[in-house]
């Protein structure tokens, strides 16, 4: 059974709606990161979880329990927040083992708790302090700690990386990843940063205006999004996604079909959305003739921006010192990495891979 399991869940505020119809199941050790933009309803798909959002419709459940109009109490679960939110006065070892005092767990259990898990942390050194004297990266250890020792059925994180600078964001990272795999329990991770998703999740849920858009591994939405905000939301640098057209087996892109491709086998003919990573165009001996408007270098690798006639793109290289802003270049692209999705729609359209040669 789900450790945690959300049956359409739905939030309303007066007439808005936030959230609608999310369902999900979460197993036992599952990390589920919610990814979104600001305002897509992750953050309140979350404290609905928690209990500090009302259920507006469906159902919550929590092992067998349901727990839709449980108090947070009830719920069995921890939370860690985007800010620290630790008393100043009290020392690290109090911050930790408060909840466990207002629990009433007896005082040496709360100090076989804390300080096994100020060990799994390495925080050990730190207990006796204040908050005052601890750096960012510090604080937000304590913060998870604080969650930990309180041995809950389901952990919920909600951007707890957000205040971090870039290098302590990417350790931090790592660190709770070794640590979801060690606690084994079911975590719900929110994050509108998509490098934290990816490199997070055993499953990303992304979401748009209240809905959930798709469910899946990080590669499986990386490799097949299901529609066009996904296309364009997952990847960094983004897809390329233009308007295009296929006839007679061929993909035309630009007013003046100044980029054609060999069309996906199994695609219909007729007006589509079609979209390239950075990463499968390359410059190349043969090609099509590309624009460079400007170049981004990234140490191992170079961006290219610019365009073919009025197609705007990115070509993601391996590292290239010899390009320059105004050059022209030319660059091949991978006919069987196209992603196609309906003009109307937006959703994706079922093809097969193409044979065609990628400089075609």
């Amino acid at each position: 059974m789900a450790e945690v399991s959300l049956r359409k869940l739905r939030k309303t505020y007066g007439g808005v709606v936030a959230v609608e119809g999310v369902s999900l199941d979460i197993a036992r050790g599952e990390l589920i990161v919610l990814l979104g933009p600001s305002g897509c309803g992750k953050s309140t798909t979350l404290r609905m979880v928690a209990g500090l959002e009302s259920i507006s419709g469906g159902e919550l459940f929590i092992g067998e329990r349901n727990v839709t109009q449980l108090e947070p109490k009830d719920r069995d679960i921890a939370m860690v927040f985007q800010n620290y939110a630790l008393y100043p006065h009290k020392t690290i070892r109090a911050n930790l083992g408060f909840g466990l005092k207002m629990r009433g767990i007896d005082a040496a259990e709360t100090v076989r708790r804390v300080d096994e898990v100020a060990e799994m942390l390495a925080i050990t050194h730190l207990l006796d302090r204040k908050p005052r004297q601890l750096s960012g990266g510090q604080m937000q250890r304590v913060a998870l700690g604080r969650a930990l020792v309180r041995d809950p059925a389901v952990f919920l994180l909600d951007e707890p990386l957000s205040n971090l600078d870039a290098k302590l964001r990417v350790r931090m990272r790592e660190e709770i990843a070794l640590l979801q795999k060690r606690i084994g329990k079911a975590m719900i991770y929110v994050t509108h940063d998509q490098t934290e998703a990816m490199t997070l999740a055993d499953r990303i849920v992304i979401m748009r205006d209240g809905h959930v858009q798709q469910i899946g591994a990080p590669l499986e939405v990386y490799d097949r999004p299901q529609n066009v905000f996904v296309a364009g939301f997952i990847g960094s640098p983004e897809m390329n996604l233009f308007p295009a057209e296929i006839a007679n087996g061929r993909l035309q892109m630009g007013a003046s079909a100044e980029m054609s491709l060999p069309a996906p086998a199994g695609a219909p003919d007729g007006p589509v959305t079609a979209g390239l990573r950075p990463e499968a165009m390359h410059v190349a001996p043969q090609g099509l003739p590309f624009a460079v408007r400007a170049v981004e270098q990234l140490g191992s690798q170079t961006l290219l921006i610019g365009s073919i006639g009025e197609v705007s793109l990115r070509v993601m290289e391996g590292r290239r010192d010899d390009i320059r802003a105004g050059d022209t270049v030319a660059v091949s692209a991978d006919p069987s990495a196209i992603h196609l999705f309906d003009r109307e729609t937006e959703q994706r359209l079922a093809t097969s891979a193409a044979a065609a040669p990628a400089h075609a």
